[in-house]
């Protein structure tokens, strides 16, 4: 979602275990080799030299919609009729014209089959815990030249402005991708976490990578999201997951917490007051306010805690917060993209993209499996 790193994503894959060893470590991921040997790989495989000459021709076509107009730049020096210095910044502009107009499409190209890929390894990673996975990106496939794009690009707009955009399926309804009131927020978590003032101000909103589904009768859905403030200096003020868990039993009271020096008690706060921690270490690492300090402590005891850190750690993210209440627990983490399953600019037939998205789903389950009582999941799990 964020400026794209190639060199990111593939350090991501690197510190993936073997499907074989994973294999081991889970009940669910008992044939996770056998899936990769008859599903995934074949499939990739097929893909593989699509991949490549996609590449190749928008790279292709950027070199030439930007070594044109320098061709034309050098032959007007040349030949005398302008100076170069003169000609400078016009070249440069025209050089961004042309190879986004030439190149533009056979990059689209290039990141739908991203988005593709994304789509069928992360898909096949949830199928194991009965989950599902949705990019949440348009469809752009088909966009073969400027022309067929500007009539994607219409009849997108066409159908965000009706209301009729891409709708999906969570375990808390259906959602809607685009409509006339902009990108509708695919988790409670947003509204959630915006009513507790855990997300800063922001006027722009996207969202993409929706995991959701239910696990020992707790519904959850989680997601990427960028928050902006829009504007003609508009910066990025969050971008991370958002994670919201319905468990089948009530908390009694409100908690709210954040790592230490980020959140303060406002003027919304009520009856909230701070909780001491029983470890010292998640004391000095935690800001904890709850309605229910008995409750609060027992909820957030230091293996809970460490399940939370765990996904934090694993996600390279901070500024940790969340809030649990009523039936619900719902979090905000700040971290660079996820669930990205490896770098179009690499091959595809890596059984680390399988891998490593299996380990984040199972950090996930840790996580919800961590708040479930043993009087609920017995013989849930």
């Amino acid at each position: 979602m964020s400026g794209f790193n190639p060199q990111k994503l593939s350090d991501a894959l690197v510190g993936a275990p073997s499907l074989e060893v994973l294999s081991a470590k889970r009940p669910e991921f008992a044939h996770v080799p056998k899936v990769w040997s008859d599903v995934l790989r074949p499939e990739l495989a097929r893909r593989e030299s699509d991949r490549k000459e996609a590449i190749r021709t928008a790279i292709t076509r950027s070199c030439t919609g930007a070594g044109l107009p320098i061709f034309v730049a050098i032959l007007l020096a040349i030949s005398s009729l302008m100076s170069f210095n003169m000609m400078f910044p016009g070249i440069m502009f025209v050089i961004i014209l042309f190879a986004a107009v030439v190149s533009g499409p056979a990059w689209i190209r290039v990141f739908t089959m991203k988005s593709q890929t994304k789509q069928l390894v992360l898909a096949a990673a949830c199928e194991p815990f009965g989950f599902s996975y949705d990019t949440l990106h348009p469809d752009l496939s088909g966009v073969e030249d400027f022309r067929s794009l500007m009539q994607r690009a219409t009849e997108l707009s066409a159908a965000y402005s009706a209301g009729s955009g891409k709708t999906v399926p969570t375990p808390f309804g259906m959602i809607s991708t685009g409509s006339g009131n902009g990108i509708e927020a695919p988790t409670p978590a947003y509204e959630v976490l915006k009513a507790a003032k855990l997300l800063p101000s922001h006027s722009r909103r996207k969202f993409e990578d929706m995991i959701s589904g239910e696990r020992a009768g707790a519904k959850f859905v989680l997601v990427e999201a960028r928050l902006e403030t829009g504007g003609k200096n508009s910066t990025t003020v969050f971008q991370g997951i958002l994670a919201h868990v319905e468990y089948p039993e009530r908390f009694l009271g409100r908690t709210v917490m954040a790592r230490s020096g980020w959140w303060k008690r406002g003027r919304d706060a009520g009856d909230l007051k701070r909780v001491d921690l029983i470890s010292r270490e998640l004391e000095d690492a935690f800001t904890v306010y709850s309605t229910d300090q008995v409750e609060a402590r027992a909820l957030l005891s230091p293996d809970r805690m460490e399940r939370l850190i765990a996904l934090e750690r694993h996600f390279s993210g901070g500024k940790l917060r969340g809030v649990f209440e009523d039936g619900h627990m719902t979090l905000a983490l700040e971290a660079d993209d996820q669930f990205e399953a490896g770098s179009i600019f690499q091959t595809l037939v890596d059984p680390r993209r399988y891998a490593s998205a299996l380990v984040e789903l199972g950090l996930v389950c840790d996580l919800i499996d961590g708040f479930l009582t043993r009087d609920w999941v017995r013989g849930r799990l």
